[in-house]
């Protein structure tokens, strides 16, 4: 019988031989871990895009973050999503849904994605992928765990909330899958995730350096989040960027020749158009920063297992989107204008993904702040999975006619 998954299998199978890079061994065992858990009949767990993967890796259960999983595809196919998001649209989801969720309803609806045996996901940061989530559990029948967030975190109240909802998860997959929780295996792992993420935000300061050595955002870190968080080989992944940093300093190697502009993209990428970073960097525009490599957590104190639950739910309202996007639209306009601040951007250009509802009206509050602080703003249509809205020719002569116009001196 024919294995379901081709695409990404024999994405797996070229990845496994350049095995030698530590960031290409963790992304292949991560894959490989979803196909051993698809061919021997074992749970999978589906964490959205804002979850780390410590809780998983603890209990050996396969996570399987669907936006990953599509994001894989597209490097290798640039309208790899596109069947999935017509297939959803025409089963009767609302085209103004996110292309990203409705890609991930008409995978399931296509068997283009393993399904999942769990389904978890905090109640940020948007309305899309709670609707989403909850029709994935309703079209595979998967019990699914919201992990409840408070508007406001300003409070002790509030984070005691919080920690009991990772609390409630682990109850959960412990009912959902006959195990319990062996706290000192979940020690080790987040001792070893502390390691990973220490490496991470080194990284990520190393980027601020003018000129840039090496055009980011600095990516290891959140791929390590996803897929295999306190695992020794995300660990290696993770120091092995930043290594690739300190040898470029070493060397005194640059991004680019000449450092015309630092960019601030404060979204996600356009994943599917992966050339459109180097194609900046040919005219002197580099992204030190953006929203996938802004990161900032504390070691988590593992003296006990109160500890550990504790450091944990405090680091998830850390991650890249799930921060900005759990409360009011002031947690990602100062975020964002951290990042011009701390890596000296020179403008800010934005995706505006039509998906992102809540976060295009921040668009227009920030664009207000940053016209009277005299940063330069772009904000341009373009869907991030589908590139039927804005091809690449289109988002190359508008992001040139900015830059030129207004940015470069």
């Amino acid at each position: 019988m024919e294995q379901k998954y081709q695409v990404h299998r024999g994405l797996y199978d070229v990845i496994k031989t350049l095995e030698e890079q530590p960031l290409m061994k963790m992304m292949a065992d991560w894959l490989g871990g979803v196909f051993s858990a698809v061919d021997e009949g074992k749970p999978i767990l589906f964490n959205q895009f804002t979850i780390f993967s410590e809780l998983m890796v603890a209990m050996d259960i396969q996570p399987l973050s669907p936006e990953l999983w599509q994001v894989v595809s597209l490097q290798l196919n640039p309208n790899a999503c596109c069947e999935s998001i017509d297939a959803a649209q025409d089963a009767g989801i609302h085209p103004e849904l996110c292309s990203a969720n409705k890609a991930i309803i008409g995978d399931i609806m296509l068997d283009k994605i393993p399904p999942p045996s769990m389904v978890v996901l905090p109640t940020f940061p948007c309305d899309n992928s709670k609707i989403t989530y909850q029709t994935l559990g309703y079209l595979t029948g998967a019990p699914t765990y919201f992990l409840d967030c408070p508007y406001w975190m300003d409070e002790k109240e509030a984070m005691d909330y919080w920690t009991n909802q990772f609390r409630g998860l682990i109850s959960f997959l412990e009912e959902n899958t006959g195990k319990k929780m062996d706290y000192d295996r979940l020690t080790e792992v987040v001792e070893e995730s502390n390691r990973c993420i220490d490496y991470w935000l080194e990284g990520v300061e190393l980027l601020k350096l003018q000129p840039l050595p090496l055009n980011g955002p600095f990516t290891s870190g959140y791929l390590a989040g996803l897929t295999s968080l306190g695992l020794p080989a995300a660990t290696a992944a993770v120091k092995a960027s930043r290594d690739d940093l300190i040898a470029r300093l070493d060397k005194q190697e640059t991004a680019v020749a000449e450092e015309k502009a630092r960019v601030i993209w404060f979204y996600y990428p356009v994943f599917w158009d992966g050339g459109l970073t180097p194609w900046m960097a040919e005219i002197g525009a580099v992204i030190p920063v953006g929203l996938v490599g802004y990161y900032n957590a504390e070691p988590i104190d593992t003296t006990s297992p109160e500890t550990i639950i504790r450091g944990l739910a405090q680091r998830g309202l850390q991650s890249p989107m799930g921060k900005q996007g759990r409360g009011a639209s002031e947690l990602w306009i100062d975020d964002c204008l951290h990042a011009v601040d701390q890596w000296k951007g020179d403008c800010v250009i934005l995706a505006s993904h039509p998906g992102c509802k809540w976060l295009r009206g921040c668009y227009g509050l920030f664009r207000d702040i940053a016209r009277e602080r005299g940063i330069p703003v772009m904000v341009y249509d373009v869907d991030l999975f589908d590139p039927r809205l804005t091809s690449a020719e289109e988002s190359r002569a508008r992001i040139e006619q900015f830059l030129t116009t207004v940015v470069f001196k």
